[in-house]
Formats: C-alpha cells, sequence, structure tokens
C-alpha cells in the first residue's frame, strides 16, 4: 500500500528536519512527502527540498486546510496525518501502523500513546504524560492518546472488538466521538473521500466517518514525540488556538462532542476544587515517575484562565 504523508508546514526550521529524519529513517519505503507550505520565510522550505518532499502551496495557512489540500494531491492508498512537531523514534513505525489496514473494516489507525525521549523538555514530557497539549480539554474527555492518571486512552465509550500484539481494534459509539484524527493518524483513502471533509480537515472529520458507518479503528501499539519548545510556548499555542476559534477561522461542528452543558460544568467543578487536580498529579507521578508531574496544575489552572478569558471576550461580541 502507498501511503501519502500530508505535513502541513509554515515557519517549522527548528522541528522540520528531525520530522523528516524520522520518517526518511522507516524501513517501509512506499510513501510520498507531501510539504504543504503555508508561506514560510525561514529555512523550512530549502529542508522540505533537501529532504525530497514534493511542495505544494498553502495560500490559507491553516493546516486543517492544507489536510484536505494534500488528499486531492495525494496518490496513496493510505493518508498519514503528520504534523512538523512529531517526532517518529521508531523505524517501523509506518510498518506497524498499515497492519490494521489488512482488516478492510478498519477506517484509521492510531499510536496508543505519545512519548518523549531523556533530552526533552519538561512541557514535551509532560504533554506525552496526559495524552494530549490541552489539560482542560483532558478533563473534558478530549484526549485520544494514554493518560497516565485516568489509566485511558479516552473518557468516550469505545467496545475493544480484537486486540493482539500489534494493536486494539476499536468500535466507537457514534453520540460520542473521541477527538482524535490528527498527529500521525492513518486514514483509508477510499473511504475518507466519501464524506464532506471540506473545508478543513479536524477532530470532527472522525465524526463524520463513524456516523457515515465507518466506525472501526485502532490504536496501534506505537507512539510518537509531540514536541513542544517550553512553557511559553505551550500558553501561546493555547492563546492561538482560542483566538482562531473567536475569529472563526475554523469551524468544527461537532463540537461539543456529545457534552452536555451540566457534564461541562461538573467537569469543571472539579478543576475548581483544587485537591483533585493535585490529586491526579501525584497519582500520575507514582503511575510514571517524573518531575515533570509539576508542570500539571500550573498547566491546568493556567489554561483555565486563558479559556475563560477568551470565552468572555466571544460572550461579549
Amino acid at each position: 500500500m502507498k501511503v501519502s504523508i500530508v505535513l502541513p508546514v509554515y515557519n517549522n526550521e527548528k522541528t522540520l528536519r528531525e520530522c523528516l529524519n524520522g520518517i526518511r529513517s522507516q524501513t517501509y519505503k512506499d510513501y510520498e512527502i507531501m510539504a504543504i507550505d503555508g508561506g514560510s520565510t525561514d529555512n523550512t522550505l530549502k529542508i522540505a527540498k533537501e529532504f525530497k518532499c514534493k511542495i505544494l502551496k498553502n495560500p490559507f495557512r491553516i493546516e486543517e486546510r492544507a489536510r484536505v489540500q494534500g488528499i486531492k494531491e495525494s496518490k496513496g492508498e493510505i493518508l498519514c496525518f503528520i504534523d512538523a512537531d512529531n517526532f517518529i523514534l521508531d523505524k517501523d513505525w509506518i510498518k506497524k501502523m498499515l497492519e490494521p489496514f489488512k482488516d478492510k473494516e478498519i477506517v484509521g489507525s492510531d499510536t496508543i500513546s505519545y512519548t518523549f525521549r531523556k533530552e526533552d523538555g519538561l512541557v514535551t514530557k509532560y504533554c506525552s504524560l496526559i495524552g494530549g497539549d490541552d489539560p482542560i480539554a483532558i478533563y473534558l474527555g478530549l484526549y485520544d492518546r494514554y493518560n497516565y492518571f485516568k489509566n485511558d486512552w479516552t473518557d468516550f465509550p469505545y467496545t475493544v472488538l480484537e486486540k493482539n500484539e500489534t494493536y486494539t481494534k476499536v468500535q466507537l459509539d457514534p453520540k460520542k466521538i473521541p477527538a482524535m484524527g490528527s498527529n500521525g493518524f492513518l486514514y483509508r483513502k477510499k473511504d475518507l473521500i466519501k464524506i464532506n471533509y471540506e473545508p478543513f480537515i479536524h477532530t470532527d472529520i472522525i465524526y463524520k466517518l463513524v456516523n457515515s458507518g465507518h466506525d472501526k479503528f485502532a490504536k496501534v501499539n506505537t507512539s510518537l514525540v509531540h514536541y513542544l519548545f517550553g512553557v511559553r510556548d505551550f500558553f501561546k499555542k493555547k492563546t492561538r488556538r482560542l483566538k482562531r476559534r473567536n475569529n472563526n477561522e475554523v469551524k468544527i461542528e461537532y463540537s461539543d462532542y456529545g457534552l452536555s452543558k451540566f457534564k461541562i460544568f461538573l467537569k469543571l467543578l472539579r478543576i475548581l476544587l483544587i485537591l483533585p487536580v493535585f490529586y491526579d498529579t501525584f497519582k500520575g507521578f507514582i503511575k510514571k515517575p517524573t518531575l515533570a508531574w509539576i508542570f500539571h496544575p500550573i498547566a491546568t489552572y493556567g489554561t483555565l484562565v486563558l479559556y475563560i478569558y477568551y470565552n468572555l471576550i466571544r460572550i461579549i461580541k
């Protein structure tokens, strides 16, 4: 099976080389890399050309639109969405991620977890431990990689249909879909192009797939690094994401993820009680001892303040 790797880029010279090194070191070789550029002014394109990527222009700069462009230009049977801050350490990663597609019912495959290296910074390690880069979303259940204090990869219901050494085949509930679909996610192209995926490829694409009858996915026993530079970068990313939502740059159809306002209130109340957050920090540390856990209360309450501030701005507008 030929794989088309869709890689949105925009001024990613600091991480792109390592991202592409991980791809080019794969034992599986039947793939193309499509670097979809949003107008980079640094050495991003120079690095992409060095690694012999197919370069496309993304006039909108938004990565969710770049993925749409990648689908249209792709030649592979399988689509792989990778971001420039994703590093693959396992040389058999593509091979393992493709294994589930031998099962014709499976429409997509995803890594079971994030990982980190000894030399990675506190924030990269922390996000790997909680299974995402947004602790408020984690508490709402909107995560798709293994979380150490919750001991699962999502809070949302799923049925295990089959489990082997390579992957777990799961069936998702059409009413409550996990926030999955990017950062190293593979799709069967023929199934994806049957649904309305324009103008954005976001996590609600999984909702559309499941509700069109494609509800079986694989969680593969491998991982990748989701790299973040530090605390400042962490909060800048949250701020940028909230601003984009307020400006309607990316519209998500399935924005509530099946959560009622009452359930959201209860989950936020748990955070405001403070002790549960510190209990989760301690629980996570016991499960996976690392000093990166000290960032959990800071990340949680810092992100909560940003959510409150930008939601108030949206209400006022």
